[in-house]
Parts: C-alpha cells; sequence; structure tokens
C-alpha cells in the first residue's frame, strides 16, 4: 500500500527549488501535496480545508513557521493535524521551541527522501495519542551516515 495514499499534505516552503523537490517525492509516493510559499498562503488554505499533515519551513517571509505551528494549534478544527517541522537549524533549543508551539516532529535539512517518508509514516500511522513528539523522533533518529 502507498504511504501517501488519499492523503493531503501542506507543504509550506517559500524556496522554489527545495519546495518543488519535496513536492516531486511526495506525489511519487502517492500524495495529494498542495504547496503555500508564506503564513498567509498557507492560512488561507487552511481556512478553508484540512490537510492530513503540514509541512514546513521554519524561516518563511514576514512571520515564522513558528507563528504558523501556534496558528494551526489555536484552530479547533486543525488541532489533530501532525506538523512536521523541516529547518537547517537544529539547536536542541529550537526543537524544543518547535515543539513546546505545536509541532509534532522536526527534520533537520538536508534530509533524505526516505528520512522524510519515515518521519511522516510515523506522524500518519496511529491515533494522535500516539503520535510522536519532536524529542522522541529525534531520540530514535538513527545517526546520520
Amino acid at each position: 500500500m502507498n504511504l501517501g495514499a488519499r492523503r493531503t499534505i501542506l507543504l509550506v516552503n517559500d524556496h522554489p527549488k527545495e519546495r518543488e523537490t519535496i513536492h516531486r517525492q511526495l506525489t511519487e509516493e502517492g500524495f495529494v501535496v498542495e504547496k503555500a510559499t508564506d503564513y498567509q498562503s498557507a492560512v488561507k488554505y487552511l481556512d478553508e480545508r484540512v490537510p492530513s499533515v503540514v509541512c514546513l519551513d521554519l524561516t518563511l517571509p514576514r512571520e515564522s513557521g513558528y507563528d504558523l505551528c501556534e496558528y494551526i494549534r489555536k484552530q479547533r478544527r486543525l488541532q489533530w493535524v501532525p506538523i512536521l517541522v523541516m529547518s537547517e537549524r537544529g539547536s536542541p533549543e529550537e526543537m524544543a521551541h518547535a515543539e513546546d508551539v505545536g509541532a509534532n516532529a522536526y527534520l533537520k535539512k538536508p534530509f533524505t527522501p526516505e528520512r522524510l517518508l519515515r518521519y511522516l509514516s510515523a506522524l500518519l500511522d496511529g491515533p494522535q495519542a500516539s503520535r510522536p513528539s519532536v524529542r522522541r523522533l529525534r531520540r530514535s533518529d538513527p545517526p546520520p551516515s
């Protein structure tokens, strides 16, 4: 079975080349991928639809990915949606802050398509209560090769 079958990802990233690379990888796995380039376009999408998961970069024009996490968690109908932060930043403080504002997982760039799919699988499989937090996913992550 395809991991992405009938699942929609909102991909929020303002870097065109990176956004298109991730979009291609995810659509090849069967996901429906909706793209947003900033906080405002993501909020517009989220006001109209509920994705299976939100994948977002922390560095966005104007408002940050942290702001978007907070927005999502304040919306009753979006509270259960898993959030995967993808960032070149990776300090323990930034990861903790991402978790504090509602991220379920933190994927440090650069990453392989396999690692992205493993994180998405962990977020999408099982009930909300069993979804891993940022800290639990990082502890179980194999060392980079």
